[in-house]
């Protein structure tokens, strides 16, 4: 089982060689496709309107005077996405890449994340560049790609991933055996693979609990054991899975978050939200 499509969020991020090393491993046992996907930030109704604005005179538009200074920077944004681009280039065929796409696309990150990313296998982002940020559509980056696109997002954290410890989040829900059946092309190359239960593994609107035969079958693909571990209710499910991939050393969580409607306003919150917000560990996410 083969992920035949990557796509990496390229930017000039400290972190944008572990993206490309990664897609780099998962490609090597496949024929796949990465894409380097670079986003100017800027939306695609003012990328029209600037484009307009030198070819006419732009009229009833509100602060059209500033319309020249806004398209340099635009122009400036565009050239530093293309430089991100050929660095993208050259480390996918250092690290032995075969194939290779550029995309290069004027939009909010999330937003083209979340669209380009419903045709691919595979989303990997990091969070190194987002530190600093302000804005709320922009601090809410993960959560939103996670929970709007179709692919499974991998998120680069500070802990380095070195396929030596995966740490599933297990419940009865269909959205936890989504999560751990996307995360087989990565977590069959991890040297020890365990599975939390928290309580009896019942989830939210559902009936009986979570069965330990059921996260068996739902890897019957992965041809190794399956550490399983039972852990006692607590109604703050987020810090106690952090602790425990803090207490056995894991270098990634594996975790269904649920869909949400795709409203900026809308907050994640909950489990998935404190785990996105405080893991130094990677993450794969699926809804």
């Amino acid at each position: 089982m083969n992920y035949r499509s990557i796509l990496i969020y390229v930017s000039d991020a400290a972190d944008l060689e572990r993206r490309v090393k990664l897609a780099a491993h998962l490609a090597s046992h496949a024929r796949t496709t990465v894409i380097g996907l670079a986003i100017t930030g800027i939306s695609r109704f003012m990328s029209r309107l600037l484009s307009l604005s030198g070819e006419t005179i732009v009229e009833d538009v509100p602060a059209s005077a500033h319309l020249p200074e806004q398209y340099g920077q635009r122009e400036k944004l565009r050239l530093e996405m293309t430089e991100a681009l050929e660095r993208f280039t050259l480390l996918a065929r250092a690290n032995g890449i075969a194939t290779i796409q550029q995309l290069q696309v004027d939009d909010d990150a999330a937003s083209a994340l979340s669209h380009y990313g419903n045709a691919a296998d595979l989303i990997i982002l990091g969070k190194s560049e987002l530190r600093c940020i302000a804005r709320r559509e922009e601090s809410d980056f993960v959560e939103f790609v996670a929970l709007n696109a179709a692919a499974p997002v991998f998120v680069i954290n500070e802990k380095p991933f070195l396929w030596r410890h995966a740490l599933i989040a297990w419940n009865n829900s269909s959205v936890a055996s989504r999560a751990a059946r996307n995360a087989i092309p990565i977590i069959q190359d991890v040297d020890v693979v365990s599975a939390v239960i928290f309580g009896d593994g019942t989830a939210p609107g559902s009936h009986g609990p979570a069965v330990e035969e059921d996260i068996q079958q739902c890897l019957t693909a992965l041809a190794k054991p399956i550490n399983i571990i039972r852990r006692p209710p607590t109604a703050d499910v987020g810090h106690a899975l952090l602790a425990l991939a803090d207490e056995l050393n894991v270098d990634l969580i594996v975790m269904g978050c649920v869909a949400h409607p795709r409203w900026r306003s809308t907050l994640l919150g909950g489990t998935t939200g404190v785990v996105i917000a405080e893991s130094q560990v990677s993450l794969l996410l699926s809804r």
